[in-house]
């Protein structure tokens, strides 16, 4: 297939980013791509959802894969994976599948799924800070992506979501659920309980954020469901009043440097310098700002805070809140030149259950059974019209009308934006700036 008629039937179809960026894919399909690399390393702790969508449909993964790597002309297609994951479905480095994809084996380490320590752990190549990675002749693509890719095709929308539903339950499971469907909904279907003192997070123990099972939403970029008590590594960082963070960093920080030591992305020779940023914390103007543009660079995997810190003030909240200082001022940090990687990066790298058990995870990790569809008792579906990066997508329908399960009823915006189907038949009972209403027929 020609490069744009995929990309238009990537388009047409509404798939974004699966595994959390949300990314709209069809802008994704770049000149001068020779490798195509399908993440299905599973970055985060607990999350088993491309490892269940490999067991159950690895070819249409690897389809979809080879698609995007046709339409680019690219040579080589490697579906990474950890090797935890290689070893639970029986797979071996090298192995290759369809027409031209290998398998390619990850350390279990974290954060392997970070897309720029991937592709040099995978190629050897160094995305320059603030590049894309097509510009080292790379484009990056979820498992789930990749899936949802495949069936574009075959002119099948997204409609429907791969999650994990983990934590401290006693039956966690890999289900697929319609898209945005009520968290409440989806963990009753589920028969989970939230405990007294625990938390709901969408997405991982690291980078996942608390939500309200009560009000909150599964979106095209939900990846996993974790219930974890309150007073856990992972969850008590989230917790705490950032303003408190901010001014107590300055004088609390020691300067011992570990948080910078140990960032992956410093590792990679990245100028990212976390103990710096946190100094600066402590001054109120703006002035000299753009000495810390590289804050733009962070990926937010946590480590500094999780691991590093001796002191308890979450570097990453710091890093965090310049990251924004930094994008408002519009002072990212980009460079044309690939960076030399630490000689030190190897013994750095932080074994996945290593950091489960500083995390206070690694009792809850078991790998879930695959339950299929998850019958969600829900009537009214409200379809957020801005689940992705870009802009919101543009409703095509009105309260009154009638609309059947697959049915686009926003189309992708100008520029980057992304299509909206609904997963339901039913009557549009409200539209509005934020979502579409439809009530199940």
């Amino acid at each position: 297939m020609e490069v744009e008629a995929l990309r238009e039937k990537i388009r047409a179809a509404g798939v974004i980013g699966a595994g959390g960026a949300g990314f709209p894919t069809h802008m994704k399909l770049a000149p001068n791509i020779n490798t195509v690399l399908v993440n299905a390393s599973e970055c985060e702790p607990l999350l088993y959802t491309d490892y269940t969508i490999l067991k159950e449909h690895i070819g249409l993964v690897v389809s979809g894969a080879e698609e995007v790597a046709k339409a680019l002309g690219a040579g080589q297609v490697l579906l990474c994976m950890k090797k935890h994951t290689a070893s639970r479905l029986h797979i071996s480095d090298g192995q290759g599948f369809g027409d031209f994809t290998q398998v390619k084996q990850l350390p279990d380490v974290y954060p392997m799924g970070d897309e720029v320590i991937m592709i040099y752990q995978a190629l050897g190549r160094v995305v320059p800070p603030g590049q894309l990675p097509a510009k080292v002749g790379v484009v990056v693509i979820n498992a789930e992506t990749a899936y949802n890719i495949a069936h574009a095709v075959q002119d099948i929308p997204v409609t429907e979501k791969w999650v994990t539903i983990a934590g401290d339950i006693p039956a966690p499971k890999v289900v697929t659920v319609p898209v945005n469907s009520n968290v409440r909904d989806v963990l009753q279907a589920a028969g989970v309980a939230v405990p007294l003192s625990h938390v709901v997070l969408d997405g991982g123990p690291a980078m996942g954020n608390i939500i309200d099972p009560g009000t909150a939403k599964i979106t095209k970029k939900t990846k996993s469901l974790l219930i974890l008590p309150d007073d856990i590594p992972a969850v008590t960082f989230k917790t705490v009043r950032t303003e408190r963070v901010l001014v107590r960093t300055p004088s609390a920080c020691c300067q011992c440097f570990s948080c910078t030591e140990m960032c992956p992305r410093h590792l990679l020779g990245y100028p990212l310098q976390p103990h710096k940023t946190l100094r600066y914390m402590g001054m109120t103007e703006e002035a000299g700002l753009g000495d810390f543009s590289t804050a733009s660079l962070c990926s937010g995997c946590g480590v500094c805070t999780l691991m590093a810190c001796c002191q308890g003030i979450a570097p990453s909240i710091s890093m965090t809140e310049m990251k924004k200082k930094v994008g408002k001022a519009r002072l990212g940090y980009r460079s044309e030149t690939p960076t030399v990687p630490s000689p030190e990066r190897e013994n750095r790298m932080i074994p996945i259950e290593r950091f489960m058990s500083r995390i206070g995870v690694l009792r809850f990790n078991r790998v879930p059974v695959w339950a299929g569809a998850l019958p969600v008792a829900q009537r009214s579906y409200d379809l957020l019209l801005s689940q992705h990066v870009g802009k919101p997508s543009v409703p095509l329908v009105q309260a009154g009308d009638l609309v059947t399960a697959g049915q686009m009823v926003a189309k992708a915006d100008d520029g980057i934006s992304a299509s909206l189907h609904t997963p339901v038949s039913g009557r549009v009972t409200a539209v509005t700036e934020k979502a579409i209403t439809v009530e199940k027929g």
